[in-house]
C-alpha cells in the first residue's frame, strides 16, 4: 500500500505550490486600519453634514462615534483572529456583539429621555442614509472579508458576526457623520435596524460568507 501511494504523493507535491504563510493578526489589523481608517474618513469628508462644527462638540454625536470605533476595530480584530485556526475561539465575537447592543441601549435612551418631543419620534426618510452606510463600508468591509477568506475560519459563523459587526459599524460611522439628522426614532429605524439586520443575515449566511474557503475537518463539528 505504501509503495502504491509513493508515486502519487510524489506527483502531486511536485505540482505544489509554495504557501506565504499568514501575518499575525495584530499585523493584519494594522494594515485594514491603513486601508480601512482612510477610505470612511474620505467618504465622510465627501458628504459631511453641514453642522458638522457643532456635531464635534455633541456628546450623542461624539459618543457615538467613540462605541462605533470600538466596534470596528474589536470586530476586525475578532474576525482576523478567529480566520486563523488555534488563534481564538469562537467567544472572540462576544465582544463586538457587547458593544453593538451598548449602542443600541445608548441610541434607546436617548429616545426615552426625549419621548416627550414630538420632534423625537419623526422616522423621517431614511434611504440615503442606508446609501450612505453601504458607501462607507464598501472598502472596508470588502478589504476586510478578502483578508478573512485568505485565512481558514473554522468557526465560521463567529468570524461572520465578527465581520458583519465591524462593517455595519464602519458604514454607521459614516452615517452618523453624513446624517444631519439626530430624531431618535430615525435613528433608530435607519440607522441602527441596518446593523441588526446585517449582523443577523451574517449569522444565518455564515457559511455562504465565510464557511466555502476550505473543508472543514470533522473535529469543528461543533460549530456550524
Amino acid at each position: 500500500m505504501t509503495g502504491r501511494t509513493a508515486d502519487p504523493i510524489a506527483e502531486l507535491s511536485t505540482h505544489l505550490q509554495p504557501v506565504a504563510p499568514l501575518a499575525i493578526p495584530t499585523v493584519r489589523l494594522r494594515w485594514w486600519s491603513l486601508v480601512a481608517g482612510p477610505a470612511l474618513i474620505a467618504t465622510i469628508v465627501v458628504g459631511v453634514r453641514r453642522d458638522w462644527p457643532t456635531a464635534l462638540t455633541a456628546w450623542p454625536v461624539v459618543g457615538h462615534t467613540v462605541v462605533l470605533a470600538l466596534v470596528a476595530g474589536v470586530g476586525a480584530w475578532a474576525a482576523l483572529r478567529l480566520a486563523i485556526p488555534g488563534e481564538a475561539q469562537p467567544k472572540a465575537a462576544v465582544w463586538p456583539v457587547v458593544l453593538v447592543a451598548l449602542w443600541l441601549a445608548w441610541v434607546g435612551i436617548e429616545l426615552g429621555l426625549s419621548s416627550s418631543s414630538s420632534a423625537a419620534w419623526v422616522v423621517g426618510f431614511g434611504w440615503r442614509c442606508i446609501v450612505r452606510a453601504v458607501v462607507g463600508a464598501a472598502v472596508p468591509g470588502t478589504v476586510l472579508l478578502m483578508m478573512v477568506r485568505r485565512a481558514m475560519p473554522l468557526f465560521t459563523r463567529a468570524t461572520a458576526v465578527a465581520l458583519a459587526a465591524s462593517t455595519a459599524a464602519m458604514g454607521e460611522l459614516a452615517a452618523e457623520w453624513m446624517c444631519p439628522n439626530t430624531w431618535a426614532m430615525h435613528l433608530l429605524a435607519w440607522h441602527a435596524l441596518p446593523v441588526i439586520v446585517v449582523v443577523v443575515a451574517a449569522t444565518v449566511f455564515a457559511n455562504a460568507l465565510v464557511g466555502e474557503i476550505a473543508p472543514r475537518p470533522t473535529s469543528a463539528a461543533g460549530e456550524p
